[in-house]
């Protein structure tokens, strides 16, 4: 399966937060993925997610399929899961906003004093995009651009050390964003852009073979 997964840095105050609540536990409440934010380079292409990108995956998925809410991907730092009720998900005008009850264990409050420190301050999401989904285009300044319209499966949410998704300031990790199924449609992308631009090549090569070889039989029988 290919999975791909994206780094999005806290830049607003309400990207990524604690909240007290009522009863004495303190939810995580962030945006794994950001509407409208353009990655930084990816290898040859930037990246934004077009709003509405995972209402229909929700849909699909509420009731059905188990999201998890990790720390750095980690299957074995779970901090919640749709199934249980501990993470809830949802598409807002913004983006994928989660928020999570982190459990009272060692990892549940390690996370929690992390994130009071500001020493986790990023969000991620695993995901898969079908063909249908995706689109690149170039912008006006010549930057090609892939545009995720509709995000086929989603798999988990986390609080992340390394950011590397946002549009301004920290670096991206190319090793650590599974890029490559994106790298992949670019590369394929391209191809589909140059044939039209080989056949129309090959098109005035043949025209001007033709103009010679007409040349050199009027000179024969001249």
């Amino acid at each position: 399966m290919d999975i791909e997964r994206r780094f999005v840095v806290a830049e607003a105050e309400d990207d990524l937060i604690l909240e007290d609540r009522a009863n004495g536990q303190t939810a995580i409440v962030g945006y794994a993925a950001v509407y409208n934010r353009l990655s930084v380079d990816l290898g040859g292409f930037r990246e934004e997610i077009l709003p509405g990108a995972f209402d229909k995956v929700l849909n699909r998925q509420r009731g059905k399929a188990d999201v998890l809410a990790l720390v750095n991907h980690d299957s074995g730092q779970i901090l919640g899961r749709t199934s249980s009720g501990t993470l809830e998900l949802s598409s807002t005008e913004k983006g994928l906003r989660y928020v999570v009850t982190p459990p009272d264990t060692q990892i549940g409050r390690d996370t929690v004093s992390l994130l009071r420190r500001g020493d986790l301050r990023s969000s991620s999401f695993a995901f898969t995009v079908s063909k249908a989904g995706e689109s690149f285009r170039t912008s006006e300044d010549g930057r090609t651009i892939r545009q995720i319209r509709e995000v086929s499966g989603l798999y988990d949410v986390s609080v992340v050390t390394t950011p590397a998704y946002p549009d301004s300031s920290a670096a991206v990790s190319l090793r650590s964003c599974d890029c490559e199924v994106a790298r992949r449609s670019y590369e394929a992308w391209l191809a589909e852009q140059q044939q039209p631009e080989q056949a129309a090549a090959r098109s005035v090569m043949s025209a001007v073979a033709a103009s010679v070889a007409s040349l050199l039989r009027l000179k024969l029988h001249g």
